[in-house]
């Protein structure tokens, strides 16, 4: 089973903006997220991408501008901040 990601990366700031997990089973899901995405996207800056791999790790090295430390702070704060507001 493999796994379906959607990043929203920020070119000159280097920092992911938002990212989507989906599971293969979950394409048609992932298909339709990504045109809500993309549709009212109009920021050369702001790019928005599908990527397919057997495992997250593996989309780290081929992809590693996406998940370099630098460009997960934003998604982890946000994991952090809604862990603490569940809790």
């Amino acid at each position: 089973m493999g796994v379906i990601v959607i990043v929203q990366y920020a070119r000159r700031e280097g920092l992911l903006l938002g990212i989507d997990r989906f599971t293969d089973d979950e394409g048609p899901q992932a298909s339709v997220r990504l045109h809500e995405l993309e549709q009212p996207n109009t920021d050369d800056n702001i790019e928005i991408v599908l990527l397919c791999s057997r495992s997250e790790e593996m989309m780290a090295r081929t992809h590693g501008k996406y998940f370099s430390d630098k460009a997960m702070r934003n998604i982890r704060a946000q994991e952090t901040f809604l862990n603490t507001q569940l809790n």
